[in-house]
């Protein structure tokens, strides 16, 4: 057993085995410098988190889910996740910034790794952990008892699933440029109960698989950076976006991972691709975060297509429609 492991077995951190054995099976490959990075951030980062009000518990208990629910959707052991793991960290501090699209995808977005970073993100990254939970928060005040939603980028699927567990009425699509990232978000779906609902197939923004105004929301998070013409990618979630449709949209800001071919400087830059898309922008906020291996900014907008919002909605989102459209269940995917 790894001395950290071992450590954290004195804690109360012990009751989260995932997380616990993924750490064990990391330790055979990290370097000693990470080792004892990830030692401080789970020792010193917890009482550090209780004094600015965080409930670390429900944070470990959140990334103990995520990891189990990773580790079900690969079919893999702790040791072979973290084998994978290592393989993109390894990349990412090799690689050139600024990969060409191809090269990305090449050297990211189809290999085995892809999604299990991606879905692994969801349990430590203080970003991601953010990301979901603005795109949770926003489906539920949606007072619309069905409605059409995709996820555009989708990669392990894990923020699709969690907008149906949550909004179990409504109907989700998947897309991703990886087929190996949908294949595994079909494994995470048939896992999580909500395969019946969910659709996944392989796409590219610049170019979307369906009908013009057919989906009420629209997801694009930590994506449209990955994409040579973000302008194009704009106004194909214009075109697909249903009339009253929201747009949520999550970007990082000065980043330097190797996959993004763009760095938003401001939400300005962000609101100016939404509105020249012929979308309102309704609400946009910068967060930061600071955490190992996280982009340190971030972006989270709001854009909506057509009709103007009403009241009586939750107060922190009061801009949200009253009713939204729902597209027809048939005709949502163009031939």
């Amino acid at each position: 057993m790894a001395w950290e492991t071992a450590l954290l077995k004195n804690t109360h951190h012990r009751t989260y085995k995932n997380c616990l054995d993924l750490i064990d099976a990391y330790s055979d490959f990290a370097p000693w410098w990470e080792r004892v990075l990830l030692a401080i951030y789970a020792g010193v980062g917890p009482p550090l988190a209780r004094c600015f009000g965080s409930n670390t518990k429900n944070l470990w208990r959140h990334a103990d889910a995520i990891v189990g629910d990773l580790l079900v959707a690969s079919g893999m052991s702790p040791s072979e996740v973290a084998k994978s793991l290592r393989q993109y960290v390894r990349l990412k501090r090799e690689e050139d910034h600024n990969l060409s699209f191809e090269k990305a995808r090449e050297s990211i977005y189809d290999q085995p790794f892809y999604p299990l970073v991606t879905h692994f993100t969801l349990a430590f990254q203080p970003s991601a952990v953010a990301r979901m939970r603005f795109v949770r928060r926003i489906v539920e005040s949606v007072p619309s008892s069905t409605a059409n939603v995709a996820d555009l980028g989708c990669g392990s699927g894990a923020m699709l699933c969690e907008v149906l567990r949550v909004r179990p009425t409504w109907s989700g699509y998947g897309l991703d440029i990886s087929e190996t990232a949908v294949n595994y978000a079909r494994r995470l779906a048939a896992h999580k109960d909500v395969a019946a609902r969910a659709q996944f197939q392989t796409g590219c923004l610049m170019n979307l698989p369906f009908a013009s105004r057919s989906l009420d929301v629209l997801i694009a998070s930590e994506v449209v950076e990955h994409l040579p013409n973000p302008e194009r990618v704009f106004d194909e979630l214009s075109r697909v976006l249903a009339p009253g449709g929201l747009l949520l949209v999550t970007v990082p800001a000065e980043s330097h991972t190797p996959a993004h071919l763009h760095a938003l400087n401001s939400a300005a830059d962000l609101c100016g691709l939404i509105e020249q898309a012929g979308l309102k922008v309704a609400s946009v906020e910068t967060k930061w975060h600071v955490s190992y291996g996280d982009d340190r900014k971030h972006i989270f907008a709001v854009a909506k297509a057509g009709w103007e919002s009403v009241p009586d909605l939750e107060p922190a989102y009061s801009f949200l429609l009253p009713q939204i459209s729902s597209a027809a269940s048939s005709g949502i995917l163009s031939s």
